[in-house]
């Protein structure tokens, strides 16, 4: 009976071990993805902040070409 006991508590110890493996490296994909996230929207600011600077440069054009 011991020996059913002691392979018992080596199998959960083996599943338990592998569960940790999985979820350490389950964090650190989603920490890389939530990097590559961040990334895009700091990306995607500088490009929403250049539009709007080129759309109000243009607004200045069209009034002054209105005034004309």
């Amino acid at each position: 009976m011991k020996i059913l006991t002691r392979i018992t508590l080596v199998m959960c110890l083996f599943f338990v071990l592998a569960s940790c493996r999985d979820t350490k490296k389950e964090e650190v994909e989603t920490k890389a993805a939530v990097e590559q996230i961040e990334s895009i929207e700091a990306e995607t600011e500088d490009i929403i902040e250049s539009v709007e600077e080129n759309a109000q440069e243009l607004k200045k054009e069209l009034n002054e070409l209105d005034n004309i």
